[in-house]
């Protein structure tokens, strides 16, 4: 044997001594018996017993080490031996319903035994608990459930079924046909609606006691469809303009709650309303309503728009298909708000602004519907440059329906980008009412001069040149960024002012040429009112350049101004110191004197002149309630002698009666007097108009005299003719009276 071949030797040789060092037991017989009762253990739904004997013959003690098949539970009733001793150990073998059979293997100090545990039929129902649903109360259900094997060893033929535990409320009747468990469930009449009710059955397989257990059985009791609560809690508000209706219709909802579990077949739905003026039909409602749910029906309300807001009453009743549900009734409420709502322009374009021009933009806001106020009405801006752009105006309350202007006011500075859209966005609000929002738009653009360059350059003299100077020198400085907003606002006015100075002194001066003073004095004021402005404005410039031209403008205007005045005054008082002058018109030159004297800036003589105006205006009024007064008494003599001594025939007066020659002489020349001196009393104030009104009245009734005057001749000459005729009858039958008497004394009358 070669060296090699001995050092393996003697490796495996030393390696399997040390394997058998290392397991005392390997070599040596166990000193523990382990013997299991023979046979298998039938086992079913009950705890069943089976023993082992354990001898342990050494000094130690041992323990048992059980394995069983899933589901299989094995006990022992002691878990170790003591050394030198024999136990025999009861086992306690139980299962789980659904558990199958197999070995169980007892170990312990080395050595093990074995038994069989057969599972026996174990009967079940594929759901468990059992649930049989809904019962309706007073009523039954009726179902049934297949029994299943649960262990899957097989072996069920057939199974039992007994109620070992009934529910107070309720039956439950079972019964097996073959592996079917038919059931039946009756409810009592006074059951609660979804009371819970349980039972207990046990199912027993092939009729083998040991394999009984228990299965619970449960339901729920329902009712039929009824009507439960029957709610109308709705509003309407009044959301039109007041006078584009009369009426308002609006829906409301009416709840319907079916309080059942079967489904409710809705069959009819009335409603009233008790107050004049609002109408209640049936706008929609369902055909059905779930159980345990509520179902809406809609209701058509119109009303109308002069109704106050507050609540109103809504009756009425619910109906069932079913003639077993009984109808409910209701009594709801409507309540009325009148709404209160803006009309607010949601955007105003500015377009284009010359920069440094302002402009102003009126819109209109105001309340739509109206019904209510807007109190504490106002305008905050909410975005956008908090400069340039202004509210000017704005109403602190808008009436019911009413409307209101607010005027933006815009003014870019030289610092607004050319080009660039500017928006402010203001929020709209008031008490009561929701906001609205209106965004104002604008862009900058640079000052066009040149219309009022043209302007002021079609006039000649001083202020016209030099004016446009000043424009020039202005657009200069305003295209190179070196003017302030102030500067160019102030040009501008400027430059209008002159432009209306120009204007009105042109047309002074023609009114003068032309002898028309009075309007002349009229442009004489408004040319004097534009100096001061420009004098205004003259004063708050600032550069050498402005203020070189605009002190030349000023002097120039205010030279012409006063030659002007000077011509103006000098009519005046030409007109004052004629003999011609009528009172009112004396009354108006002394007011247009006093007129001038303010533009010559001499108040003390402007007062005097007024004052003198004020006394002649008295004497105006004078004299022509005096002269009223002389025509009142013209007109009541004419009115006494058309009731005392005229005959009016076809419209015409007649005076017929001589006896009152001499009063209608007298009223004659009284009323002739008052006439007269009413005609020169109008004339000297100078009320020609009304002079010539009353000597045209005068006239016509002097005319109207003449007729009387010749009616009195009439008159005179009847009366005479009948005198004549009197005194001829009179004669002619005293001669016949005589003669008669003469024959009858000498008897002639016999012949």
């Amino acid at each position: 044997m070669s060296k090699r071949k001995r050092v393996l030797f003697v490796s495996f040789v030393l390696a399997i001594g040390l394997t058998m060092a290392a397991v005392p037991g390997a070599t040596a017989q166990s000193s523990v018996t382990v013997d299991a009762e023979s046979g298998p253990v039938d086992l079913g739904t009950e705890t069943e017993t089976h023993s082992v004997t354990v001898e342990n013959r050494g000094n130690n003690s041992v323990s048992l080490d059980i394995s069983s098949p899933s589901g299989i539970d094995v006990d022992p009733e002691q878990r170790s031996v003591p050394g030198g001793s024999t136990r025999t150990i009861d086992l306690e073998i139980s299962g789980d319903d659904d558990a199958s059979g197999g070995t169980v293997t007892v170990s312990a100090g080395g050595d093990s035994d074995s038994f069989q545990v057969d599972r026996l039929p174990i009967a079940g129902l594929e759901d468990e608990p059992l649930d049989t649903g809904d019962v309706l109360v007073g009523g039954s259900t009726s179902g049934e459930a297949d029994i299943e094997e649960l262990t899957g060893e097989g072996g069920l033929s057939y199974a039992s079924a007994t109620v070992v535990s009934t529910d107070p409320d309720a039956d439950l009747g079972v019964s097996v046909s073959g592996t079917t468990l038919n059931w039946n469930v009756y409810a009592d009449s006074g059951v609660d609606q979804h009371e819970d009710l349980e039972w207990e059955v046990e199912l027993e397989a092939n009729g083998d006691s040991r394999t009984t257990r228990t299965v619970e059985v449960e339901s729920r009791v329902i009712y039929p469809a009824e009507f439960g609560e029957v709610t109308l809690d709705d509003e309407m508000t009044f959301d039109e303009p007041r006078g584009s209706s009369s009426t308002i219709t609006k829906t409301v909802d009416l709840d319907v709650e079916n309080s059942g579990d079967l489904e409710l077949d809705l069959d009819g739905v009335t409603a009233y309303a008790s107050n004049r003026g609002l109408d209640v039909s049936i706008a929609d409602r369902p055909d059905t309503i779930d159980g345990q749910s509520t179902g809406t029906v809609e209701l058509a309300v119109t009303a109308d728009t002069g109704l106050s807001e507050g609540t109103y009453d809504v009756t009425g009743s619910v109906s069932a298909a079913d003639f077993s549900v009984s109808d409910a009734s209701y009594d709801g409420t409507v309540d009325i708000e009148h709404g209160t709502e803006l009309d607010v322009p949601s955007r105003i374009d500015l377009g284009d602004v010359p920069i440094g021009e302002p402009e102003r933009r009126s819109t209109t806001v105001g309340e739509s519907l109206g019904y209510n106020d807007v109190e504490n009405f106002e305008l905050s801006l909410e975005d956008g440059p908090d400069r340039w752009l202004t509210v000017e105006e704005s109403p602190s309350r808008l009436a019911a329906g009413d409307s209101g202007p607010v005027v933006f006011g815009m003014a870019f500075e030289p610092d607004a980008e050319v080009g660039t859209s500017y928006e402010w966005t203001y929020v709209v609000d008031g008490a009561g009412v929701e906001e609205e929002t209106v965004t104002v738009t604008a862009s900058p653009v640079p000052l066009d001069l040149g219309p009022i360059r043209s302007e002021v350059s079609s006039y000649d003299g001083t202020v016209a040149d030099r004016t446009v100077s000043m424009i020039d020198t202005m657009d200069e400085r305003s295209r190179s960024g070196d003017v302030s907003g102030d500067d160019i606002t102030r040009v501008l006015s400027y430059g209008s002012a002159a432009s209306l100075y120009l204007e009105s002194m042109e047309t002074a001066r023609e009114r003068q040429a032309a002898g028309e003073y009075k309007s002349a004095q009229r442009e004489i004021v408004q040319a004097a009112a534009a100096y001061n402005t420009m004098t205004l404005y003259a004063n708050e410039l600032e550069g050498d350049a402005f203020r070189a031209d605009s002190s030349a403008v000023v002097a120039a205007a205010e030279s012409d101004l006063d030659a002007v005045i000077a011509e103006q005054e000098a009519y005046y008082e030409d007109r004052l110191e004629s003999e011609n002058v009528s009172l009112i018109e004396e009354a108006t030159v002394q007011r247009q004197l006093a007129r001038v004297a303010l533009l010559q800036g001499d108040d003390e003589r402007a007062a005097t002149l007024e004052s003198d105006a004020e006394s002649a205006f008295e004497s105006y009024t004078e004299s022509v309630s005096a002269g009223e007064r002389a025509r009142q008494r013209a007109d009541e003599t004419w009115a006494a002698m058309e009731t005392e001594q005229f005959l009016t025939i076809a419209g015409q007066p007649l005076f017929l009666n001589p006896a009152e020659y001499d009063a209608y002489d007298e009223r004659v020349d009284e009323m002739n007097a008052a006439y007269e001196n009413a005609t020169a009393t109008f004339e000297d104030a100078g009320e020609a108009s009304r002079a010539e009104a009353v000597t045209a009245e005068y006239e016509q009734r002097a005319s109207a005299l003449q007729v009387t005057r010749w009616s009195l001749f009439g008159a005179v000459a009847v009366y005479a003719a009948l005198v004549v005729g009197i005194v001829f009858r009179t004669a002619r039958g005293m001669y016949w009276y005589l003669r008669d008497a003469r024959e009858s004394v000498s008897g002639d009358f016999l012949v």
